[in-house]
């Protein structure tokens, strides 16, 4: 038969983690047509020369949900073989909104995320105030697939107002936000967020709405899901929210649907026979966690930084940009600010807090070193080596954290059976890290490095497991029939590429950038996005609608 691409000599590795295969795959009208050995004409082909060609990988933890309007390849995860992100996590969204309350929502996606309010207030552009209205403003044009969750905290804002940052729902108010949310679900959102975490925050200091709600009305609310028969659901925190509370599996059960979520650090036996027990159960959990080593993140003292959860540091953070600078400059505030560094449990360790990257030529050879050190070597408090450094460069100072579990404790979670690699925040904390490149990490570290796990296996968890979760059943396999997101790479030179950064966020923000090395091809929907590391400058993305619009 006649082909639209056809890729030729690879190594097939399907997504379904069975042994790969050598062969090629044929793809017609967006779809994979065959795979085996194939001939005949077609529109272009590519020649794998031997590489690995595999389903797209799916970001499955994303807030692009505004950058997706001004950038629709939703840089920096497309280049690392990511032919579907999953937008709306953590309760946050852009719909619903009614007409002159977009900003509210904005202002929550800002503060939580980090991602500059400028920017924001830039570059997103469109008319909607419904949760349809949006995917379909959304769809017009995109270079990678979107999965859109609907974020609780924007359906509460719309239905409760004011009411939503302090007072519990009414039995109707629970009603009227489950006929939104059914509502989504219908027109293609892949599912429903929520959060649990006092230190998320709008940029004028008021707790996200979902933080106010019992878990009775998040309990009632999820129902909606069950009653449709269709979505996913993301709520993090699994030690706090289902160790503590049990609330996770009490959800999934009582819709009967999947629960995505997140799983802390040592001790994770413990963790995954709880997870083995809650399956047998009936409760569907699927937890994430992140497959980075001590990977630092990296922040100024003007972005979301390790700090800005302890009060004195909050009231300041949660201000506009130059309020913000002409706050850090000020005496009086340095009391408090030192009195949090002090005494507040959750304040991060100076140990593990380095600096990354200085300003001033005269200050680099700080570079690497942790405040307590240089608080050694200087004769000074750490508070005090912190922030003369930080003064003496006009509050730009980048610094990192460094967290995270070593291989060998980290190991037995990434690769059980109950678990999925993820939670990047692509698209989030634009400032300070950028995190999109769990699969180059995880094919390069975890199965080229250590050989914790085999190709096959990885490329499932990156693929089959994440499409199963969010219900996006026409990909993550290789299959006729299925749609044609593919990547071709090399796995004896993929690896994540290095960290810089480059101004090309509106309002001429400065964001972190990771490029990849060793993928040749990202493929949507049959057509190339990224060839060798750069855009085709075509747009075959689309929404990635729920089963519950499919079978519409």
């Amino acid at each position: 038969m006649a082909y639209d691409l056809l890729i030729k000599n690879g190594r097939i590795v399907d997504g379904s983690g069975l042994p790969s295969i050598w062969g090629d795959v044929g793809v017609a009208d967006g779809r994979i047509v065959e795979v085996g050995k194939l001939g005949g004409p077609a529109g272009r082909i590519i020649d794998a020369q031997g590489q690995a060609i595999a389903p797209g990988f799916i970001d499955n933890h994303c807030h692009y949900d505004a950058q997706a309007l001004w950038d629709p390849i939703c840089t920096w995860t497309c280049y690392h073989g990511t032919t579907t992100v999953v937008n709306g996590n953590c309760s946050l969204g852009l719909a619903p909104a009614r007409p002159g309350e977009r900003d509210d929502l904005v202002s929550m996606l800002s503060r939580v995320e980090a991602i500059p309010i400028e920017s924001l207030r830039a570059g997103i552009e469109g008319s909607w105030e419904t949760i349809p209205e949006y995917l379909d403003v959304l769809d017009r044009r995109l270079g990678v697939n979107v999965g859109a969750l609907i974020g609780f905290s924007a359906v509460r804002r719309y239905v409760m107002g004011e009411d939503a940052y302090t007072e519990q729902a009414t039995p109707e108010q629970i009603d009227q936000m489950k006929a939104i949310i059914r509502e989504g679900v219908a027109a293609g959102a892949i599912g429903l967020s929520f959060e649990r975490n006092p230190t998320h925050m709008d940029l004028e200091g008021r707790l996200t709405p979902c933080n106010v709600a019992s878990s009775d009305e998040l309990l009632a609310v999820a129902e909606a899901l069950g009653e449709v028969g269709a979505g996913s659901i993301q709520f993090n925190g699994f030690d706090r929210m289902e160790l503590k509370e049990g609330l996770l599996s009490r959800m999934s059960r009582a819709t009967g649907r999947p629960l995505v979520t997140t799983i802390g650090g040592d001790p994770f036996d413990e963790k995954l026979a709880h997870l083995e027990r809650t399956r047998r159960e009936g409760a569907r959990l699927v937890p994430m966690l992140t497959p980075f080593i001590d990977d630092p993140q990296r922040w100024t003292v003007l972005t979301s930084n390790s700090f800005d959860r302890l009060p004195h540091w909050v009231a300041i953070t949660i201000k506009p940009l130059e309020e913000r600078k002409r706050a850090f400059k000020e005496s009086a505030a340095r009391a408090g600010l030192r009195e949090d560094t002090l005494t507040n449990v959750q304040r991060p360790s100076w140990d593990t807090t380095a600096v990354a990257a200085t300003v001033r030529p005269q200050n680099r050879h700080l570079v690497g070193k942790s405040i307590t050190e240089i608080a050694r070597e200087q004769g000074k408090e750490p508070f005090d080596a912190f922030f003369d450094l930080v003064l003496d460069e006009d509050l730009e100072t980048m610094f990192a954290q460094r967290t995270g579990n070593g291989p060998e404790v980290k190991g037995p979670a990434l690769t059980s059976p109950y678990t999925m690699p993820g939670q990047a925040d692509s698209g989030a904390h634009v400032t300070r890290r950028c995190d999109s490149h769990v699969s180059t990490h995880l094919l390069s570290y975890w199965v080229r490095e250590l050989q914790a796990m085999t190709l096959e296996e990885a490329v499932r968890k990156l693929t089959f497991v994440p499409a199963s979760a969010f219900g996006l059943h026409d990909r993550g396999l290789i299959r006729p029939g299925l749609a044609a997101d593919l990547v071709v790479f090399d796995p004896d030179t993929v690896s994540p590429g290095e960290l810089d950064q480059i101004a090309d966020f509106p309002a001429g923000a400065v964001r972190m950038r990771r490029l990849p090395r060793g993928i040749e091809h990202t493929i949507v929907n049959g057509e190339v996005l990224i060839e060798e590391g750069e855009h085709t400058g075509a747009y075959p993305g689309r929404v990635a609608r729920s089963s519950a619009y499919q079978a519409r």
